[in-house]
């Protein structure tokens, strides 16, 4: 059995004090047992790992060998082959599914038979000469791998799926320069779904990994001059996402008696990536040269395909909707457990809102470093919010991501801003002393939260 966390213990042992107290109803308690219930067996991580990457390895073994040998075979012989590998490992790994204390080994052996059907995906066409374009083999290929992740369930399928999703996006967008639109989609609904539904954390991160790489496929191929729009509103969309989910339980399904669901690791993760994308773009913006070929297009939009307009207009537009949903009081307290949203939080709406004005303006209007000077300064705003949360709250990770925003966009502006290295010098003398006065307070701050817990302890 897995070993009970130090708080549900904690609560677990406290519910009946509060019960005998009249602190809480029995109805109350026995409420919150639910929500924070006992958890079950501990899942053999270990076997689970190793015989899923030995399933893979034996597959490619396999594989090799036939392809070694596969001139040798006549055609009936080479169906056999590729039929009876299918259906030797897939009705072994059902079978062992099926029985008692053998999962782990059921999922590896029909890991292995979908290493099979991808191989059995080109041998088949091999064998009948057909001459097909290739990225559908690995498009048929993961649509079988998702299908069967949600039918076991596997979580082993659902990353080999994000995988196979993600080389097939990229082939059609870079190799054959037909990007498909809905690809990331598919992958965060298909992959992300069988995350929510196992809880798992591990999973929906590498589904967020695969949406973001695969929609960048897509935007490159679209149209390679909106790749940082795109993205860009992607990362805010998903910390939109973020800030809707977190601290919000799930509804109970049917059945479970009024039970609580809850899936911790899926608002973090979804805000953590979306942060990391939106800063990624956010960064590259404060160069004057990419931030100045995003203006002066306005009239680009009239000639432009739907499904640019629809990843270029709509999804900033929806995006920008629903941080003004979260902008309402009852809405953004409820979102941030009865808080409302820090302020630095709509300094990335505010990033959104320009980058949408830019195209608008004309070239001969607009000063060649003014656009990347909005960014600059959004970019700083940010970096120093961060700093005097840290400091304030004595959070070594806003003190610590906002530390480095600061390196990163001093070290930017020393290369492309300052020419002079008596300007250069200061600029690093004040990077510098603001790290050396930030480093002073955070050590301030620690001492007084330790001071308040020791208090409160006692």
């Amino acid at each position: 059995m897995s070993a009970t966390p130090k708080h549900v213990r904690w609560l677990r042992a406290e519910l009946a004090e509060w019960v005998s107290r009249g602190l809480v109803s029995s109805a109350q308690a026995e409420a919150l047992r639910r929500a924070y219930p006992e958890p079950g067996a501990r899942l053999p991580w270990g076997t689970i790992l190793f015989s899923g990457l030995g399933a893979v390895v034996a597959g490619l073994g396999v594989i090799l060998l036939l392809a070694y040998n596969w001139h040798a075979l006549g055609r009936g012989a080479k169906l056999g082959v590729v039929f009876s590998a299918l259906a030797a490992s897939h009705g072994a790994g059902i079978w062992l599914l099926r029985k008692e204390g053998s999962r782990p080994l059921g999922e590896a052996a029909c890991l292995l038979g979908s290493m099979f059907f991808g191989a059995g995906i080109w041998l088949v066409a091999q064998i009948y000469h057909i001459e097909e374009h290739y990225p559908n083999g690995f498009l048929l290929w993961s649509l079988g791998v998702l299908a069967l992740a949600w039918a076991i369930p596997s979580l082993a399928h659902g990353y080999l799926a994000v995988v196979l999703l993600t080389i097939y996006a990229g082939a059609e967008a870079l190799g054959f320069e037909h990007p498909v639109a809905w690809g990331p989609w598919l992958l965060l609904a298909g992959v992300g779904g069988l995350a929510w539904r196992e809880r798992s954390g591990w999973l929906w991160a590498f589904a967020l990994a695969g949406f973001a790489l695969t929609l960048l496929f897509t935007a490159i191929g679209l149209a390679p001059g909106l790749v940082l729009r795109i993205m860009l509103f992607a990362g805010l969309a998903l910390l939109a996402g973020s800030g809707w989910l977190g601290g919000r339980p799930q509804a109970a399904p049917s059945g479970s008696a009024g039970a609580v669901v809850r899936f911790p690791a899926c608002a973090p993760l979804m805000g953590a990536s979306g942060r990391l994308i939106f800063l990624i773009c956010l960064y590259l913006l404060t160069f004057r040269g990419l931030a100045s070929e995003l203006y002066g297009h306005a009239t680009a939009w009239a000639q432009a395909s739907w499904v640019v307009r629809l990843y270029g207009v709509f999804l900033p537009i929806l995006t920008l909707m629903g941080w003004g949903m979260m902008a309402m009081p009852w809405r953004s307290r409820v979102n941030c457990g009865g808080k409302a949203l820090p302020y630095e939080s709509w300094l990335g709406p505010l990033a959104g809102i320009v980058l949408l004005l830019l195209p608008a303006a004309q070239t001969g209007v607009v000063e060649p470093w003014l656009p990347a000077g909005f960014f600059n300064l959004i970019f700083l705003g940010l970096t120093a919010a961060w700093m005097s949360r840290g400091c304030r709250e004595g959070s070594l990770r806003y003190t610590l991501t906002g530390s480095l925003m600061l390196v990163l966009l001093v070290t930017a502006r020393f290369f492309d801003l300052f020419e002079s290295l008596a300007w250069r010098g200061l600029l690093f003398l004040v990077t510098g002393g603001l790290l050396f006065a930030e480093g002073i307070f955070f050590r301030r701050a620690r001492r007084q939260l330790r001071g308040s817990e020791s208090e409160a302890a006692t």
